[in-house]
């Protein structure tokens, strides 16, 4: 009886050491930190960047949200996240935000279009743990209507990372502060084609990036949520008057003046026929094709430059098409 249980212990044990460590390898699923083989983040000085923000508006946030009479976030002045990055930055405090403008505005590129710089650092050298403060990131053509970028945070909530603690960039996507200083964190205009249906966003003329603190506490009375609705846990509290997001810099990497992208080569991407019955043709050859519902449900992908769309009920659609160099969205209309 004694060894029975004894063994019926040891696959239990067994079993939720294997159910922890699937968990663990489920979650990490993006990118990892500076100087590990995948990482996407982009060094100040690379060439890509063609311009940075001219102007930014800050309100600040709390040094500690569930603590008012703490004050609010004081450290650095706005005009420290103008130019280009370097070691100078200014704190949002919890849930504070910036709001930045350009030269000239942001467009939709091949690959990421403009990156945001913070001041996080690494454990120790090699590490893939690092201090990071992470925000949410927004963008708008007007400075009315902003649509967020869909933000991931996979860090376990079970227990709350502390004030000076730690995190593995894997766990990230889509937040600002995924990467160390001097190393901007990516973000790619495309990943907001399926959210800006019924906006005033046109992500080929973005005017405006809003950055928004992520109160990383695991308390539901403060807490922020990713687009997964799971809560953003990162260092908490950390009242002090440099607390929350340190914005460094915003780098552009696409905009109006890149010479690759322009009305002429917009224009000369075609889909036909539009009204469409059954077979869908593009005029230049595409990287991919994917036809979206209006509701942001993807419906079909093809790296071929037709597409049988028969079985689509009758109604309006988006085509989104990737070619080297840009990606451009259509409207089709798929009749009887």
């Amino acid at each position: 009886m004694n060894f029975r249980f004894k063994e019926t212990q040891k696959h239990t044990i067994l079993f939720l050491i294997l159910l922890l460590f699937v968990q663990v390898v489920k979650a990490q699923t993006f990118a990892p930190q500076v100087g590990i083989t995948g990482t996407t983040a982009i060094h100040k000085d690379n060439a890509i960047f063609i311009d940075w923000a001219n102007t930014v508006n800050i309100t600040r946030g709390y040094k500690d949200i569930a603590v008012p009479e703490s004050g609010y976030a004081d450290y650095g002045v706005p005009e420290n996240a103008i130019g280009q990055a370097n070691t100078s930055m200014v704190s949002l405090g919890d849930g504070g935000e910036a709001i930045l403008q350009f030269n000239h505005p942001i467009i939709n590129g091949n690959g990421a279009d403009f990156a945001i710089f913070e001041n996080g650092f690494l454990q120790e050298d090699g590490s893939e743990m690092a201090f990071l403060e992470l925000a949410f990131v927004e963008v708008s053509t007007d400075g009315v209507s902003y649509v967020r970028f869909p933000a991931i945070s996979n860090i376990p909530t079970n227990t709350q990372i502390d004030g000076f603690g730690f995190i593995n960039a894997r766990y990230i996507n889509n937040l600002a502060g995924k990467y160390i200083q001097d190393y901007g964190t990516p973000f790619d205009l495309s990943d907001l084609i399926p959210l800006i249906n019924n906006t005033t966003v046109d992500i080929n003329n973005i005017h405006f990036i809003k950055i928004i603190d992520a109160v990383g506490t695991i308390n539901a009375s403060f807490a922020t949520y990713d687009s997964n609705n799971n809560m953003v846990n990162d260092p908490y509290p950390s009242a002090f008057s440099s607390g929350g997001f340190d914005l460094n810099a915003v780098g552009v990497i696409h905009n109006s003046t890149t010479t690759s992208v322009d009305d002429e080569t917009y224009k000369r991407i075609n889909v036909y026929p539009n009204p469409v019955k059954e077979i869908l043709y593009v005029s230049k050859h595409v990287k991919e094709i994917k036809i979206y519902s209006l509701d942001g449900k993807l419906l079909l992908a093809s790296k071929k430059n037709q597409l049988d769309i028969h079985f689509l009920a009758k109604g309006i659609y988006l085509a989104i098409i990737k070619t080297e160099n840009i990606t451009t969205t259509q409207k089709i209309v798929k009749i009887d």
